[in-house]
């Protein structure tokens, strides 16, 4: 089940807090909007949308007996289902680590992943995309953002897009639960700079190294140029563009 909204504060938002006044929504039911008030992503980061030019959705999906610990393969799911989705339009598509998707050294897509547990299992899984579609001036003080008809010049149909998107999903996420390391390998074969040395910063500054690994739990493994492997959890490294 779809359903379009107008304008919402956030369809993640929407989802989350009807989860929790105790509405359900059936398995894969998703909500998209022409406009988010307070859109957001990864730790409260602000997501810049024009009225009706992009992509902005959230699906609910109730994963059996998945632990919290073994989540990631959802996000690696949803990351490909864009990926693939992009790649039919245009080139030069990748996946930056965790879940961001660009075009060259922009970015086109975010993706926030929103758990309800419970005990050690996730008990309801809120997807949230953002994909910038059809606009085509940015004017927030986001670094580097872009759309799809920036880069082909073509309009698209959201209704559309979004319909391809899952059809993606369910089928990459169908591959999770039955092969994790096969979706594993090909979210891994689409990774923004996988093998390539570049600037890195963390905790303890700026270094140079190639990603070499992304474990099965999300953790990132990166080479330094000195020899030294370095592990990483989400938010602990961030490449310089």
């Amino acid at each position: 089940m779809i359903t379009h909204l107008d304008i919402c504060v956030s369809t993640n938002k929407m989802l989350l807090n009807d989860l929790t006044a105790g509405i359900t929504y059936p398995d894969g039911y998703t909500i998209y909007t022409s406009f988010q008030s307070d859109g957001y992503g990864q730790i409260g980061n602000s997501w810049e949308s024009e009225d009706g030019k992009n992509l902005l959705f959230s699906m609910i999906i109730h994963p059996s007996k998945i632990e919290a610990s073994g989540q990631f393969f959802i996000s690696e799911a949803i990351s490909l289902a864009i990926y693939e989705f992009l790649s039919g339009e245009t080139d030069n598509i990748t996946i930056k680590w965790p879940n961001d998707i660009y075009y060259k050294d922009k970015k086109i897509s975010g993706i926030l992943i929103e758990n309800n547990l419970c005990g050690a299992y996730i008990k309801d899984c809120v997807i949230g995309v953002g994909l910038n579609l059809n606009q085509e001036v940015f004017i927030s003080n986001a670094p580097n953002p872009i759309s799809l008809t920036n880069i082909t010049g073509l309009t698209y149909n959201i209704a559309d897009v979004l319909n391809k998107i899952r059809n993606n999903f369910f089928r990459l996420y169908s591959l999770g639960i039955t092969d994790r390391d096969k979706l594993h390998s090909m979210y891994v074969s689409h990774l923004f700079r996988f093998g390539v040395n570049t600037s890195y910063t963390d905790c303890y500054g700026d270094f140079f190294g190639k990603i070499t690994a992304v474990s099965p739990d999300g953790h990132l493994h990166i080479t330094d140029t000195n020899g030294k492997e370095r592990i990483y959890a989400f938010k602990e490294v961030c490449v310089v563009l």
